[in-house]
Protein backbone atom coordinates (compact mmCIF):
# COMPACT_ATOMS: atom_id res chain seq x y z
CA UNK A 1 0.00 0.00 0.00
CA UNK A 2 1.40 3.69 -1.05
CA UNK A 3 2.26 6.43 1.31
CA UNK A 4 -0.97 7.98 -0.85
CA UNK A 5 -3.19 5.23 -0.39
CA UNK A 6 -2.77 5.38 3.37
CA UNK A 7 -3.18 9.18 3.88
CA UNK A 8 -6.61 9.02 1.86
CA UNK A 9 -7.93 5.72 3.91
CA UNK A 10 -6.69 7.91 6.60
CA UNK A 11 -8.55 11.00 6.18
CA UNK A 12 -11.77 8.91 5.31
CA UNK A 13 -11.64 6.99 8.62
CA UNK A 14 -11.53 10.48 10.27
CA UNK A 15 -14.30 12.48 8.71
CA UNK A 16 -16.01 9.47 8.63
CA UNK A 17 -15.69 9.32 12.55
CA UNK A 18 -16.66 13.18 12.30
CA UNK A 19 -19.54 12.53 10.40
CA UNK A 20 -20.93 9.97 13.03
CA UNK A 21 -19.75 12.79 16.10
CA UNK A 22 -22.75 15.32 13.65
CA UNK A 23 -24.75 12.62 13.25
CA UNK A 24 -24.95 12.16 16.88
CA UNK A 25 -25.32 15.66 18.16
CA UNK A 26 -28.05 16.38 15.85
CA UNK A 27 -30.07 13.24 17.43
CA UNK A 28 -28.95 14.68 21.01
CA UNK A 29 -29.37 18.24 20.85
CA UNK A 30 -32.45 18.49 18.82
CA UNK A 31 -35.76 17.72 20.62
CA UNK A 32 -37.83 14.98 19.14
CA UNK A 33 -35.21 13.23 17.01
CA UNK A 34 -34.30 10.90 19.60
CA UNK A 35 -36.70 9.20 22.60
CA UNK A 36 -36.80 10.90 25.73
CA UNK A 37 -37.89 8.14 28.44
CA UNK A 38 -40.48 10.24 30.95
CA UNK A 39 -38.27 13.32 30.03
CA UNK A 40 -35.13 11.59 30.81
CA UNK A 41 -32.07 12.06 27.65
CA UNK A 42 -29.09 9.85 26.36
CA UNK A 43 -26.16 11.77 26.59
CA UNK A 44 -24.49 10.03 23.28
CA UNK A 45 -21.76 12.26 22.36
CA UNK A 46 -19.92 10.98 25.82
CA UNK A 47 -19.51 7.25 24.76
CA UNK A 48 -18.89 8.19 21.26
CA UNK A 49 -16.02 10.54 22.16
CA UNK A 50 -14.98 7.59 24.42
CA UNK A 51 -15.11 4.84 21.91
CA UNK A 52 -13.34 6.96 18.76
CA UNK A 53 -10.48 8.20 21.59
CA UNK A 54 -9.87 4.34 22.70
CA UNK A 55 -9.41 3.61 18.29
CA UNK A 56 -7.86 7.02 17.59
CA UNK A 57 -5.49 7.69 21.07
CA UNK A 58 -4.80 10.50 22.70
CA UNK A 59 -4.49 13.89 20.49
CA UNK A 60 -7.38 12.55 17.77
CA UNK A 61 -9.37 11.20 20.76
CA UNK A 62 -8.81 14.99 21.97
CA UNK A 63 -9.29 16.34 18.90
CA UNK A 64 -12.49 14.91 18.14
CA UNK A 65 -13.26 15.39 21.58
CA UNK A 66 -12.95 18.93 20.85
CA UNK A 67 -15.45 19.19 17.90
CA UNK A 68 -17.88 16.50 19.58
CA UNK A 69 -17.94 19.32 22.74
CA UNK A 70 -18.56 22.26 20.19
CA UNK A 71 -21.22 21.14 18.46
CA UNK A 72 -22.67 19.99 22.12
CA UNK A 73 -21.90 23.57 23.19
CA UNK A 74 -23.61 25.28 19.82
CA UNK A 75 -27.32 24.24 21.62
CA UNK A 76 -26.35 24.71 25.24
CA UNK A 77 -25.88 27.36 27.39
CA UNK A 78 -22.67 26.57 29.12
CA UNK A 79 -19.56 28.83 27.80
CA UNK A 80 -17.52 26.36 26.06
CA UNK A 81 -17.77 23.78 28.87
CA UNK A 82 -18.94 20.71 26.99
CA UNK A 83 -16.14 21.41 24.54
CA UNK A 84 -13.22 21.64 27.15
CA UNK A 85 -14.70 18.65 28.92
CA UNK A 86 -15.24 16.46 26.17
CA UNK A 87 -12.13 17.23 25.31
CA UNK A 88 -10.23 16.19 28.21
CA UNK A 89 -12.51 12.99 28.41
CA UNK A 90 -11.05 11.95 24.83
CA UNK A 91 -7.50 12.57 25.85
CA UNK A 92 -7.82 10.73 28.93
CA UNK A 93 -9.25 7.58 27.26
CA UNK A 94 -6.76 8.05 24.45
CA UNK A 95 -4.22 7.91 26.54
CA UNK A 96 -5.52 5.13 29.23
CA UNK A 97 -5.81 3.00 26.03
CA UNK A 98 -2.14 3.78 24.84
CA UNK A 99 -0.46 2.94 28.40
CA UNK A 100 -2.28 0.61 30.69
CA UNK A 101 -5.68 -0.61 29.33
CA UNK A 102 -7.18 -2.73 26.40
CA UNK A 103 -9.54 -1.79 23.41
CA UNK A 104 -12.42 -3.58 23.97
CA UNK A 105 -16.24 -3.28 25.00
CA UNK A 106 -15.90 -4.12 28.51
CA UNK A 107 -13.53 -0.90 28.93
CA UNK A 108 -15.98 0.87 26.74
CA UNK A 109 -18.42 0.35 28.90
CA UNK A 110 -16.02 1.33 32.54
CA UNK A 111 -14.84 4.68 30.46
CA UNK A 112 -18.30 5.73 28.87
CA UNK A 113 -20.17 4.89 32.11
CA UNK A 114 -17.28 7.25 34.42
CA UNK A 115 -17.41 9.62 32.02
CA UNK A 116 -21.39 10.29 31.98
CA UNK A 117 -21.38 9.65 36.31
CA UNK A 118 -18.45 12.58 36.16
CA UNK A 119 -20.47 14.96 33.58
CA UNK A 120 -24.28 14.21 34.96
CA UNK A 121 -22.65 14.58 38.95
CA UNK A 122 -20.96 17.62 38.21
CA UNK A 123 -23.67 19.14 35.94
CA UNK A 124 -26.13 18.55 38.81
CA UNK A 125 -23.70 20.13 41.76
CA UNK A 126 -22.91 23.11 39.87
CA UNK A 127 -26.64 23.87 38.86
CA UNK A 128 -28.37 22.76 41.29
CA UNK A 129 -26.79 22.12 44.62
CA UNK A 130 -24.39 25.35 44.17
CA UNK A 131 -27.67 26.97 42.98
CA UNK A 132 -29.50 26.30 46.24
CA UNK A 133 -32.71 24.22 45.15
CA UNK A 134 -34.29 22.78 47.51
CA UNK A 135 -35.29 19.05 45.56
CA UNK A 136 -31.85 19.09 44.05
CA UNK A 137 -32.10 15.48 45.24
CA UNK A 138 -35.05 14.74 43.80
CA UNK A 139 -33.65 15.75 40.36
CA UNK A 140 -30.66 13.85 40.78
CA UNK A 141 -32.85 10.52 40.83
CA UNK A 142 -35.32 11.10 38.60
CA UNK A 143 -33.29 12.87 35.60
CA UNK A 144 -29.64 12.56 36.27
CA UNK A 145 -29.08 8.87 37.41
CA UNK A 146 -31.59 7.34 34.73
CA UNK A 147 -29.94 9.49 32.24
CA UNK A 148 -26.72 7.60 33.30
CA UNK A 149 -28.84 3.77 32.89
CA UNK A 150 -29.55 5.37 29.57
CA UNK A 151 -26.39 6.34 28.13
CA UNK A 152 -25.52 3.00 29.00
CA UNK A 153 -27.71 1.20 26.47
CA UNK A 154 -25.88 2.64 23.52
CA UNK A 155 -22.40 1.82 24.69
CA UNK A 156 -22.07 -1.37 22.83
CA UNK A 157 -23.72 0.23 19.94
CA UNK A 158 -21.58 2.70 19.49
CA UNK A 159 -18.65 0.57 20.49
CA UNK A 160 -19.64 -1.85 17.80
CA UNK A 161 -20.59 1.42 14.92
CA UNK A 162 -16.84 2.89 15.44
CA UNK A 163 -15.03 -0.17 15.47
CA UNK A 164 -16.56 -0.98 11.53
CA UNK A 165 -15.15 2.71 10.70
CA UNK A 166 -11.67 1.88 12.10
CA UNK A 167 -11.62 -1.29 10.43
CA UNK A 168 -13.06 -0.32 7.62
CA UNK A 169 -10.83 2.17 7.06
CA UNK A 170 -7.46 0.66 8.92
CA UNK A 171 -4.24 2.13 7.77
CA UNK A 172 -2.00 -1.24 7.29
Amino acid sequence: MTLESQRKKLITRRLCLALILLLLSVLQNTDGFFPQIFGVRALILIPAVVCMAMYERDIWGMLLGLFAGALWDITASGASFNALYLLTVGFVCGTLINTIMRNNVVTAMILSTLATLIYNIGYWAVSFVGGGMDNAGFILIRYYLPSILYTMLFIPLTFITVRAVEKKFAVE
